[in-house]
């Protein structure tokens, strides 16, 4: 077998390690090296996949594959042995690569396999908004400039897409620089209800036709602390002095 055939399979299985919605999302956060690595052993499997089925039809009816073989030779060109099988083997890895995806996207929702790949591969803060959406639970997040940050993430950050995560603050306000205090100075439903009340009181505003976007997009590398936000915790250790 020449050893530019080996290349079909690594191609194939690069390109299965790229649309696959199993490994997609973990290939963010791999190096090159191990993209390649990756990308050979998908290869391997797929040959030996495609080889093993070569095998139980043979035994079963030797003749299928001597006269596939016949029937393929019309096409032009110089064909090295174990081409077709080579080919085919590839082939086959795409179509069910294909047909995963299809089950995957049916049976479950859109956001599990990124809910997977943080599972595998997450780092702390992706885990945390992960935890965010499918629990429910507020987070605090602490910037580098002491700026502080307390509400909800709607969508699950697909792992090392973008360095910018997205979070819809209900309070928000700073930490003193010395003492580290937490002070609260904006509560956006007091923000969103005072607006909503500015608009009742005209009467050429319809309010169903406004849509409030009080989204913050935060830079993952300004990130200095982030945690579950608890308000019993919370005022547990801001009571006010005696």
């Amino acid at each position: 077998v020449p050893y530019n055939l080996f290349l079909l399979p690594i191609i194939t299985g690069y390109l299965i390690l790229t649309f696959s919605l199993l490994f997609k999302y973990n290939l963010q956060r791999l190096s090159r090296n191990r993209i390649l690595f990756e990308s050979v052993g998908i290869g391997i499997l797929t040959v030996t996949f495609g080889f093993t089925i070569r095998t139980v039809l043979e035994f079963f009816y030797k003749p299928i594959i001597s006269k596939t073989i016949d029937f393929l030779q019309f096409v032009p060109i110089e064909k090295p042995d174990y081409f077709w099988t080579v080919i085919i083997s590839c082939i086959i890895g795409l179509i069910i690569t294909w047909l995963s995806n299809k089950i995957i996207r049916k049976k479950y929702k859109n956001d599990e396999p990124i809910i997977w790949a943080i599972r595998q591969n997450g780092d702390e803060i992706e885990r945390l908004f992960k935890d965010s959406v499918e629990k429910g639970f507020a987070m605090q997040i602490t910037l580098k400039n002491n700026k502080v940050y307390v509400g909800f993430s709607e969508t699950i950050p697909i792992p090392q897409k973008t360095n910018y995560l997205t979070i819809t603050p209900i309070i928000s306000g700073y930490r003193d620089s010395e003492t580290k205090r937490l002070h609260i100075t904006t509560d956006y439903f007091k923000v969103v209800e005072e607006f909503i009340k500015d608009i009742e009181e005209q009467a050429d505003e319809n309010i169903d036709s406004i849509h409030l976007n009080t989204d913050i997009i935060i830079k993952q590398d300004e990130i200095l602390s982030a945690s579950v936000y608890e308000q019993k915790i919370y005022d547990r250790f801001n009571k006010p002095s005696e």
